[in-house]
């Protein structure tokens, strides 16, 4: 009998035991997050304004207006080609922190793109406008429901600024004319916080590109064409109004025409002198 129940105990505990090479392993490690530098994430974000340099030096090769847009918008093709070269196609999903928008992350980054925004009528800068605008954009945060920093954002916070727009739009037309100026001072909230949503969705493309999709790979290009030819064009404009600027410059007009007039005396080989109310010439050139 004893022998019996110490057979039957082995046999239980033989049962019991895992067979050989199925004993349990310690878990594996989980994979370690790859880390890159911010110039390789960011190489889709800032190559388009490489782009821009170029063209702001060295100008289109065309003579036709429709040449050169064009010209501007397929130059997204092989900036696109080259920063896919550098940017990590096994980048990670961002956290909840990093997918923060731009303009959110300092007041200074939402007061810097609203300073670019007088560059697209070519206003002129007012400092007290300036203030306005920028504290009412928080009003409009809050009537749009903007989500938390650190939530999971809207895909597109432009598209509910226009909608938003278009709603204003239509109470403009049915409103009675009492509330008229009340309805134009929100028209240009709206716009100017449209605006910041514009420019806070075009870098979130940029930086955090979806590249696991051709839809994600199609809208990554075209932003960069739209990129591109925007800031060409703003810059073209800040440039032009420049030099409207120096033209109505009575300072600078004198100093132009005294030296267009160096430049011709020196042609003719005649000495030039000003004592700052006449011209001496010698008396060849009398």
């Amino acid at each position: 009998m004893r022998n019996n129940s110490m057979a039957d105990h082995q046999e239980a505990g033989s049962s019991q035991s895992p067979p050989h090479g199925t004993e349990d392993k310690p878990a594996s490690s989980p994979r370690p997050v790859p880390t890159y530098s911010a110039w390789r994430t960011a190489a889709h974000l800032y190559l388009p304004f490489v782009t821009v340099a170029l063209f702001m030096t060295f100008g289109s090769p065309f003579d036709t207006i429709q040449a050169n847009i064009l010209c501007i918008v397929l130059s997204a093709i092989p900036t696109n080609w080259l920063a896919s070269f550098f940017y990590p196609a096994d980048r990670p999903e961002p956290t909840p922190q990093q997918a923060i928008r731009f303009s959110r992350k300092s007041d200074v980054y939402r007061a810097a793109i609203l300073f670019t925004y007088r560059w697209l009528f070519g206003t002129p800068f007012n400092l007290q406008f300036f203030i306005a605008d920028f504290l009412t954009g928080y009003f409009i945060s809050v009537a749009i429901a903007e989500r938390p920093a650190g939530t999971k954002q809207r895909r597109s916070e432009f598209i509910v600024h226009l909608t938003l727009i278009a709603i204003n739009a239509a109470l403009m037309y049915i409103a009675p004319s009492a509330l008229s100026f009340m309805l134009m001072m929100i028209d240009r909230m709206i716009w100017r916080a449209a605006y910041i949503a514009l420019v806070d969705d075009v870098i979130g493309v940029l930086s955090r590109p979806n590249l696991k999709t051709w839809k994600g790979k199609v809208v990554l290009v075209f932003t960069q064409a739209f990129t591109i030819l925007f800031t060409s064009w703003m810059l073209l404009r800040w440039k032009r109004d420049m030099i409207l600027s120096l033209e109505n410059n009575e300072e600078f007009q004198a100093a132009l025409a005294e030296l267009k007039l160096h430049e011709a005396f020196d042609e003719v080989g005649v000495d030039f002198e000003d004592d700052g109310d006449r011209f001496l010439v010698d008396e060849e050139w009398q």
